[in-house]
């Protein structure tokens, strides 16, 4: 790999840890946080921690403190959370469709039931599709055409998703635009449903900026159009970590409830600390 991408990529990894831990501690430990669509949210956020854990910090773990490392298997839990990330955005993405779309039927439609079965399915895709027989191939269990293997891989988990993401935001973004403009008109939770938009918006666009190059790399791996060249490599490497990196900042600068927590946690530590230099000024003075 790159010298650079060595000395710059440990700085997003480190953001997609404290970012997506934040996430998880605020959704987890805040009761107004435990919403169905932050389900959706807390499933992502774990699954962009991971990336954040495993993908760059294996990669220099067993580049520079082990002289023995399994890459194979190590590469294929990181490769598995990438594409738990993948999958759990389109979950969340789904769930906003359908909030946006039908918001007269979605509760209805998405009970808490439905959101856990949906996030639970969101993992065992790739656990079931990719995990299990990458790992057992790893290990000799049994053998795969790889070849085909990483064509069916990179279709499920790449070409798809960014395909059905790119129209599916698209169209909430049309109807909530619609929707926006008779606010006056509709109850407060309506306009919920439809501001939340601009959360998926952002965050699938982030998506498919940072999969554009991932795409273009795979779509050259397969073809002979273009020439197969290691730099693309290390930039979609990178590029993979500053999707999850970005996901949390999107949460806490476009999403209400999370952004009004985040005022709460500041609000009442700076109160804190004013209090106690307070005190000490007193206790000074006597």
């Amino acid at each position: 790999m790159s010298d650079w991408y060595w000395m710059t990529a440990w700085l997003p990894s480190l953001l997609a840890v404290l970012g997506n831990g934040l996430v998880i501690y605020l959704v987890l430990s805040r009761p107004r946080l435990r919403s169905i669509q932050n389900r959706f949210t807390l499933s992502l956020a774990i699954a962009d921690f991971c990336v954040g854990v495993c993908y760059y910090p294996g990669h220099a773990i067993c580049q520079f403190l082990l002289n023995s490392c399994n890459k194979v298997i190590r590469d294929d839990i990181a490769v598995f959370m990438i594409y738990s990330s993948v999958s759990n955005l389109c979950a969340m993405a789904f769930d906003r469709y359908i909030a946006i779309v039908r918001p007269l039927h979605y509760r209805s439609l998405m009970t808490t039931k439905r959101a856990k079965l949906l996030a639970a399915v969101a993992w065992m895709i790739p656990l079931i599709v990719y995990l299990i027989p990458s790992v057992c191939a790893s290990l000799g269990l049994f053998h795969i055409n790889f070849k085909i293997s990483v064509v069916i891989w990179t279709t499920i988990f790449e070409f798809f998703p960014c395909t059905a993401l790119f129209l599916t935001t698209l169209q909430v973004i049309v109807i909530s635009r619609r929707h926006c403009r008779r606010d006056s008109q509709r109850s407060l939770k309506w306009r919920r449903n439809t501001c939340s938009a601009s959360v998926i918006g952002t965050v699938v666009t982030v998506f498919l900026l940072c999969y554009a190059v991932e795409v273009y790399s795979s779509f050259c791996y397969f073809t002979s159009i273009c020439p197969r060249d290691e730099h693309i490599y290390n930039v979609v490497r990178f590029l993979v970590i500053i999707n999850s990196a970005a996901n949390p900042v999107a949460y806490a600068f476009l999403k209400r409830d999370m952004r009004r927590e985040l005022d709460l946690i500041i609000s009442k530590r700076s109160f804190i600390k004013t209090r106690s230099r307070r005190s000490n000024e007193r206790s000074s003075g006597i």
